[in-house]
């Protein structure tokens, strides 16, 4: 039997930020190997860190934790909090921010220096069958030992990329105390589609992204597309996914948003007295490829160009503009950098992130209802929440 202070299960983001906050009789529980495994692949390995642009408007979900965790950890504050472990700062376009290294395992080795700095315990392969509650203690249960603590902290993570370590963990082991997450879905993700062209396997092309819903446009994103033989991908399609496949949505792309569907028409009937073949009609403006799938998905690629119509010119500019989408069930969590959804303000006080119904059992993290959109604003969330438990813990 070991006894502890305060037990972390997760040692990612959120649970090493805390334990460097809290840090005394303080022990992380993880069940993979090592800790910060997903950590270490945000950013493309580089990770980003944070974004300069942090504010309410760049999160969804709950709006009480969202509100008290950026109120209390802004990105200076999230500065000064590496600053002080010796990690410089290096600020790129959108607010983007990373570590001066470019390497997400700066981030990770001095959050792990810090908390052995302040005698922070690291129990690695350590899964949890059970947490009970006896008499004002928990009780940590595991094939390895029995651990008892004052102070449980769940920062297991969410259900997002299950090759990294994610899983409903967390969920699990808070449902025999009375808390339970909001409906769950992958978020920051590909959008598989209805509509497969395999031709376009790997074309990028710069445009906008729509998503609507029952034939209104409810969002709306501009960015690089990039095509798959599964679907789209791209940030801007990133941060359509958490309402894409809802019932009775679809999406449109605008290849061309610097022109409209007037101006498109002048140049394709100016185009039509250039080339013979109708699949090449729009080769000087997009990727051929993508010229060609375009030509195609209208039904003229076999349609000489001198032969095109009025309409057949206007259905072209409309299917440039209009590109359509259909989101069909793909592939869940795998490739989700996040998950939609999660614990409330319902069962937590906001303040503290302390659980409303069991004293002294904190939620933080990629666990709490709450999600980011790309570029900084997750990893900005987790170490804020981390940091806003750890200082609970600590008072």
């Amino acid at each position: 039997m070991k006894k502890v202070t305060t037990a972390i299960i997760g040692g990612g983001a959120a649970g090493l930020a805390c334990a460097v906050t809290c840090g005394g009789s303080t022990v992380i529980l993880e069940r993979q190997a090592r800790v910060g495994r997903k950590l270490l692949a945000t950013g493309s390995g580089r990770c980003n860190i944070t974004n300069r642009n942090a504010s309410a408007s760049h999160y969804h979900g709950d709006e009480a934790l969202i509100h008290s965790v950026l109120s209390r950890f802004s990105p200076k504050d999230c500065e000064q909090f590496f600053g002080q472990m010796g990690v410089l700062f290096r600020d790129e376009e959108d607010g983007r921010v990373y570590p001066y290294s470019n390497q997400a395992s700066t981030v990770l080795d001095a959050l792990r220096a810090a908390c052995a700095r302040r005698k922070v315990e690291e129990l690695c392969e350590f899964a949890i069958t059970d947490i009970k509650k006896k008499k004002g203690i928990f009780e940590i249960i595991s094939d390895r030992m029995t651990i008892q603590a004052e102070n449980v902290v769940l920062a297991t993570g969410s259900k997002a990329s299950p090759s990294l370590g994610g899983n409903d963990t967390g969920y699990q082991l808070l449902q025999p105390f009375g808390i339970f997450s909001t409906p769950l879905q992958p978020a920051l993700c590909p959008v598989f589609t209805k509509e497969k062209y395999k031709l376009l396997k790997g074309v990028r092309a710069k445009g906008s992204v729509t998503l609507f819903s029952n034939g209104k446009p409810i969002l709306s994103r501009d960015g690089e597309i990039q095509f798959t033989d599964y679907g789209i991908s791209g940030i801007c399609v990133f941060e359509t996914a958490r309402w894409a496949y809802q019932p009775h949505t679809s999406i449109e792309i605008d290849v061309m948003k610097d022109y409209s569907e007037k101006e498109l028409c002048r140049y394709l009937y100016q185009c039509r007295k250039l080339f013979a073949d109708t699949s090449d009609i729009l080769s000087g403006a997009l990727h051929k490829k993508l010229s060609q799938v375009i030509v195609q998905s209208c039904g003229l690629a076999k349609k000489p160009c001198r032969d095109l119509s009025e309409r057949d010119i206007q259905t072209l500019a409309h299917t440039v503009k209009h590109f359509a989408f259909t989101p069909v069930s793909g592939d869940g969590y795998q490739s989700a950098q996040v998950t939609a959804g999660g614990i409330s303000s319902k069962y937590l006080h906001a303040d503290t992130l302390m659980a409303k119904n069991v004293k002294n059992l904190y939620v933080c993290g990629e666990l709490l209802d709450v999600d980011g959109d790309c570029g900084g604003y997750n990893l900005h969330f987790a170490f804020g929440s981390g940091i806003l438990v750890g200082k609970a813990v600590k008072t």
